[in-house]
């Protein structure tokens, strides 16, 4: 209907002015097509457009950056494969993105080959989660197959949703024989001129008998020498060897077996481990002014590890408080008052069991990590073991039928943070009341009950001696490992790898053994001749410095506050290890089994035409055609415009040939 009063309008407006007191036919055919499109602009009529947009299928190429490609001398051959995929004509028909990758995903800018660890599983996991559609897309996946971090990649099912990997097979896939020592354990300490055992496994992959040596060095030195024989039907052995400990401190040893003729891969014939060296014996002193069967039940237990030397004495007795590593407190009263004082002094660890006997006055007033408020009667304590516990592995007793502590009734206060190892029971219920619990700022612990032989009497008719006597063990060897409570500690490793990152971690304690959060230590580090002071940051209850780019080689260093008056020295040593250097092969088989794990298909590097032509080809990816409708408004139509001028402007033609103007 606007339509129809906009041409009689227009035919109206145009006829009153060039038909009604004139004859101008032209005039009027142009000024009525000019009312009409002003007109028909102002109702600005609308229609719907159906456009059509093509959007190609995703295609990705992920490009193996790490090092073994380098050491394999492949490094210009993918970058020749790379080139030769980016001049395909594969983006006529792909929407292609590039990546490399080593630990991780990253965009393609270039390629070093210097990542030292190859995560692939990681990349295909990152590619996965990147390409968010229905739609399976290819990836073109350059590498050697080696992967040194990060789960197995083969197996991974969320890959196969919606991926399909075609790997390029880059190295050498043939398969060599070789020899490797695959795992050594051994206890990280051990005691002066004792003899210490280290467990080697080793193995191999080749066909026929070989025999071959295995030795252990320390400074170039052979301190062991055995030789082993494997067979195709004894591909692997297990070396149970032990060492004497000679000399107290930190010992560097290497394991090294021969390599086999023309073994190609040979990183793996060697290893290291570590073992400090400590004093043989540690002496613990037990003071009571009592005779109580407790007594013999802790000498009995310790007496059977031969690095335990125990004492016994009264608290009148002379003590040499230097001479003991911890010291066991039995039923404590006012007597132990000069021994708390020195213990106080020398921050010795000690542990205190409580009784009938133990002078609670006294030992409120010492203002302890625990104190306890009495009652004059007595009571009878179950343990409760605290699955939480996290000082040590407790052993295994079966607390069930271990017969009560007796002491004092009462509701005991921890003063500092704890570690509870049993909490207390008493008629059935448990009290949340510790019965054996530490002090994890310092080395002290408290025991509130007596009668333990009568655990160790119970757990030998339980057939459980042995889990009574490792607990016993286990508090004094927990107590004195450590046992100088000092003003600076430092807790580091002694031997890391050119891969991994050097923490070294400090712990600045104030007068009253407090976290002093306030110091501002630094780190002097010292190797061949060159000294760097390096700051460490603050991380609440300690300070740490994390060093990334250390080359091989042992580096001494000191932590020192900043007036100095805390400093402390160390030494660690760096491994020229590289996880790259130990693969130096293709794993075709793994590459096999995820190109048919995820529906793809396994290329070399001289088959790459033929990837490119498959994939050109390939009627599993296509383009997906989807169309757009919108409401289109005739004002955005802007010759109608250009249209308007025109006519105006023929009007004002026509009039100057008419002479009218």
């Amino acid at each position: 209907m606007l339509y129809v009063l906009a041409i009689l309008a227009a035919l109206s407006l145009s006829a009153f002015q060039y038909l009604y007191k004139r004859k101008a036919l032209w005039l009027f055919i142009v000024r009525f097509l000019v009312y009409f499109i002003i007109l028909i602009l102002l109702i600005n009529p609308k229609w719907t457009q159906k456009k059509q947009i093509i959007t190609k299928p995703a295609l990705y190429v992920l490009a193996d950056n790490s090092a073994s490609i380098k050491l394999q001398n492949q490094n210009d051959n993918l970058r020749d494969v790379l080139k030769k995929i980016k001049q395909s004509a594969l983006s006529d028909k792909y929407d292609w993105h590039f990546f490399k990758f080593g630990k991780s995903l990253s965009p393609y800018d270039s390629l070093d080959f210097s990542a030292q660890q190859t995560n692939v599983g990681q990349a295909l996991s990152e590619m996965a989660f990147l390409h968010q559609s229905d739609q399976k897309a290819p990836i073109i996946l350059l590498t050697d197959g080696q992967s040194n971090i990060g789960p197995d990649y083969v197996y991974d099912n969320a890959l196969t949703q919606n991926l399909n990997v075609y790997p390029v097979v880059f190295g050498d896939t043939l398969k060599y024989n070789d020899l490797s020592i695959d795992l050594v354990n051994v206890n990280p300490y051990a005691y002066k001129d004792n003899y210490f055992p280290v467990e080697a496994f080793v193995s191999t992959d080749i066909d026929r008998v070989l025999r071959a040596q295995l030795k252990i060095m320390e400074k170039g030195k052979v301190l062991f020498r055995k030789k082993i024989q494997l067979s195709p039907k004894h591909h692997s052995e297990r070396l149970n060897l032990r060492l004497k400990a000679n000399k107290i401190g930190f010992h560097q040893y290497q394991i090294v077996l021969s390599s086999l003729k023309n073994e190609k891969k040979q990183e793996n014939n060697k290893a290291f481990f570590n073992v400090e060296v400590l004093q043989n014996a540690k002496k613990i002193l037990l003071i009571s002014d009592i005779i109580h069967p407790d007594l013999g039940a802790l000498k009995r237990s310790l007496k059977i590890h031969p690095y335990i030397r125990l004492d016994l004495k009264k608290s009148t007795d002379q003590i040499q408080i230097s001479d003991y590593q911890a010291f066991i407190l039995y039923q404590p009263t006012v007597n132990f008052s000069g021994i708390f004082k020195q213990l106080k002094e020398k921050h010795k660890s000690w542990w205190i069991i409580t009784g009938k006997h133990t002078d609670w006055t006294f030992l409120n007033r010492e203002a302890l990590f625990f104190s306890k408020q009495t009652a004059h009667s007595f009571e009878n304590y179950f343990p409760v073991k605290n699955e939480s516990f996290s000082a040590f592995k407790l052993p295994e007793l079966n607390l069930d039928k271990l017969p009560p502590l007796n002491d004092f009734y009462g509701h005991i206060k921890l003063n500092a943070a704890t570690d509870i190892a049993y909490y207390s029971k008493i008629n059935g219920l448990i009290s949340h009341q510790p019965l054996l619990v530490f002090n994890t700022r310092q080395k002290q612990a408290v025991l509130f009950g007596e009668n333990i032989w009568q655990w160790a009497l119970i757990s030998g008719v339980n057939g459980q001696k042995n889990a009574f006597d490792q607990l016993v063990y286990q508090i004094i060897q927990y107590l004195s490992l450590n046992q100088e409570a000092d003003h600076l500690q430092l807790q580091y490793k002694k031997q890391f790898y050119q891969t991994e990152p050097v923490i070294i971690r400090a712990k600045f304690l104030d007068k009253n053994l407090e976290i002093d959060e306030q110091v501002k230590p630094v780190l002097i580090l010292k190797h061949d001749k060159q000294i760097e002071k390096i700051p460490m940051t603050n991380q609440g209850d300690f300070n740490q410095v994390a060093l990334n780019t250390l080359t091989s080689g042992t580096y001494h260093f000191t932590v020192q506050n900043a007036d100095k008056s805390l400093k402390k020295s160390g030494y660690f040593i760096v491994l020229p290890f590289s996880l790259e250097q130990q693969t130096t092969q293709a794993n075709a088989n793994k590459l096999r089994a995820l190109a048919h794990q995820t529906g793809g298909k396994t290329y070399f590097p001289n088959q790459i035409k033929k990837l490119i032509r498959d994939l050109e080809t390939s009627k599993d990816y296509h383009s997906q055609i989807s169309y757009q409708t919108g409401a289109i408004p005739l004002i955005d139509f802007r010759y109608l415009l250009f249209l308007l001028v025109l006519l105006l402007a023929l009007e004002w033609g026509i009039k100057k040939l008419r002479g009218e103007l």
